[in-house]
């Protein structure tokens, strides 16, 4: 199977309005934010809101404008730092994301732009700073950061989504090795047509039933390929299969790629023997088939 990069076939203000209220039909909230629209979406946020001169007038155009949420517009310097702060309490965490603060704060993205200019510049007014991502490092290190940050968005990442958690390697390491963002994404794509080109171990037994007798030869290794996890991943439209949370849809969600007859057991490393859990699905699950 090979893999292609999801983005709109047309980019003119009748398609961006269509992917719109596409979007909104998955957005179950009364207000749709620009995060909210980016995770879902194959265009970022920030060429619609460029677009219609506003994010509000982007929903207004697309027939929508009961959902945009202009409440937070109105809030101080002080009341977001202290909303910041409050958060990140919330979360116990010392720095958090944008993502994170519109999800726990209600308070979106614009009236932070408009006060402080950059998220950055607002966490370190709140007395934080943004994790460094400076490190070099090799091409396995971000293609494996690639497939961290597009199972949390659910879709290929934009450009600055590369400096926000969970990424941990930031954009400027793409841009040097890559010399374009677009060209980092192709290679990526790449690495993982070319590794899922070779032939895969099946097992000697059909996957089903309570049979553990499955043939602990040719069965792959334990730790699964990057290919084959974005595979799965991609399969499972990156959600939980057993309860069907998302990471792109619900803050906090961490996927892991299960082995559905246990590998110590003589299961094999296989599409067909692997599925998408969350981490709270995945919890004290033991070397049993399931």
């Amino acid at each position: 199977m090979q893999f292609k990069l999801d983005h709109l076939e047309s980019y003119d203000d009748e398609a961006l309005l269509a992917e719109l209220r596409r979007v909104a039909e998955l957005v179950k909230t009364p207000k749709i934010t620009i995060s909210q629209f980016s995770a879902l979406a194959k265009v970022h946020g920030s060429t619609l809101q460029k677009r219609f001169c506003g994010w509000g007038k982007a929903l207004e155009a697309a027939g929508l404008k009961d959902r945009f949420d202009d409440g937070s517009f109105s809030k101080n310097r002080d009341e977001i730092l202290n909303a910041i702060k409050a958060t990140a309490q919330k979360l116990q965490k010392d720095s958090i994301t944008l993502r994170e603060f519109e999800a726990h704060s209600g308070i979106t993205g614009g009236p932070v732009r408009r006060i402080f200019g950059t998220w950055e510049t607002a966490l370190r007014t709140a007395g934080m700073a943004q994790s460094p991502l400076g490190k070099r490092y090799t091409d396995e290190d971000c293609f494996e950061n690639m497939l961290l940050v597009w199972t949390h968005y659910g879709r290929p990442p934009q450009h600055d989504e590369m400096n926000k958690e969970p990424s941990l390697v930031g954009s400027k390491a793409y841009i040097r090795r890559w010399r374009t963002w677009r060209k980092a994404l192709e290679a990526f794509v790449q690495r993982v047509n070319s590794e899922t080109t070779s032939p895969a171990p099946t097992p000697r037994e059909p996957l089903s039933g309570n049979n553990i007798s499955l043939s602990k030869n040719n069965r792959g290794p334990r730790d699964i390929p990057l290919a084959l996890r974005y595979y799965v991943l991609k399969r499972d439209s990156f959600r939980c299969v057993a309860c069907g949370v998302s990471p792109a849809i619900t803050p906090g969600v961490v996927l892991h790629i299960d082995h559905i007859h246990p590998w110590a057991l003589g299961g094999p490393t296989v599409a067909d023997n692997l599925r998408t859990l969350c981490q709270a699905c995945n919890l004290g699950k033991g070397a049993s088939p399931a």
